[in-house]
């Protein structure tokens, strides 16, 4: 039998997955960096005492590192807010994650169906941000009806959400347009939004702008995310309608729970459609900031729906007896997604313990060893 060779690839993508420096690794190996490079560039192998050091530092299993990929994944656009308060090399693990997530869904596609990718095939990259957002709501069949859960509208047209960094504090939301083969799809990983739905179904919102966006070819600059989203929210004629009578931020809280959106950006809307001017603009805005609600606002405690497709997909055939929680991980592994269960049940939103037992490895504590 063929001996299984060290992938050096693969200890990169663990390396990047958990947002570590190659200094930082070699700090906690106390493996000299210039081996860690050579490793991940396959120049030469680790012995298998470094192998249990990297996989216990990386948290991921041994046989991880002696396996090759065996699903080729594209990340062909990505999209992140520049104003997030996270490290870079957090910011980079997350594309080695929405990798993994299109991993699972390739692998659960093998039994269940999911829903394909539908994007308006109606739209021009001359519209104005509004008629991109009337033509969007024509497309989907809501017209002037509110969309008050996002995430089980972007689930419905096939783009994958994770929920992985929503415990994160100062996680903003990251999307990624992956391909394979000739297949292509759109995963967003959730920010820190506190549960909250108004926030989510913004955040939702804008990051279903760069989809849009993206396939229209439209740059980035030249596209306002925000004036799409709030658009694409808030439908002119029953905002209106809405609004009348709306003079004071209190009166605002009644249009927050009709659409679900944050206060900031019904006001905002109210603005950039000219129902109130400049000045009334910063007067509602400067009341916002004196009542905090800047920092909460009423309603944000109204909880938002998480993530279910992967869940789902899992339930079903545990249910039909297709599965078990042991099987699944044996057949992940031989798809070459050797990874711990806890990572497993991030990926796919499981509670903790879900497919975890008693008696799974224990990490090695190499810094108590003797030299």
């Amino acid at each position: 039998m063929k001996k299984e060779l060290f992938n050096g690839k693969r200890l990169k993508i663990a390396r990047v997955y958990r947002g570590k420096t190659i200094d930082q690794v070699s700090k906690e190996t106390n493996i000299n960096k210039k081996d860690i490079l050579a490793f991940e560039e396959n120049k030469y192998k680790p012995t298998v005492e470094n192998s249990l050091k990297l996989s216990n530092v990386l948290n991921f299993p041994r046989e991880y590192f002696y396996k090759n990929e065996n699903l080729k994944i594209t990340v062909d656009a990505v999209h992140f807010n520049p104003q997030s308060t996270i490290q870079r090399n957090e910011e980079i693990s997350y594309r080695e994650k929405l990798i993994m997530i299109h991993k699972l869904y390739s692998f659960f596609e093998n039994y269940i169906q999911f829903p394909e990718l539908d994007l308006p095939s109606n739209l021009n990259k001359n519209f104005s941000m509004e008629e991109l957002a009337i033509k969007c709501r024509e497309y989907y069949g809501v017209e002037n009806e509110p969309i008050i859960n996002m995430v089980s509208f972007m689930e419905s047209i096939g783009v994958a959400i994770t929920a992985m960094n929503v415990e994160r504090r100062g996680a903003s939301p990251y999307s990624q347009k992956q391909s394979t083969n000739n297949n292509f799809k759109y995963i967003v990983s959730l920010g820190h939004d506190k549960n909250s739905l108004a926030v989510r179904n913004y955040d939702l919102a804008y990051e279903f702008a760069f989809l849009i966006s993206n396939e229209l070819r439209i740059p980035a600059k030249k596209f306002n995310k925000d004036d799409f989203a709030s658009a694409f929210l808030l439908p002119e004629e029953s905002f209106r309608q809405a609004l009348i009578n709306s003079n004071e931020l209190n009166d605002y809280i009644e249009v927050k729970s009709k659409f679900m959106v944050p206060i900031s950006i019904v006001i905002y809307r109210a603005y950039s459609l000219g129902i109130i001017n400049y000045k009334k603009y910063n007067y509602l805005m400067n009341e916002l900031m004196k009542k905090g609600w800047h920092k909460e606002e009423p309603l944000d405690n109204v909880r938002a729906t998480s993530p279910t497709s992967l869940k789902k997909a899992y339930n079903l055939l545990l249910e039909n007896n297709i599965i078990s929680k042991n099987t699944l991980i044996e057949k992940l592994y031989n798809e070459g997604m050797i990874l711990f269960p806890k990572d497993i049940e991030i990926l796919m939103g499981l509670k903790e313990g879900t497919l975890q037992n008693k008696n799974d490895v224990k990490v090695i504590d190499f810094k108590n060893k003797r030299k």
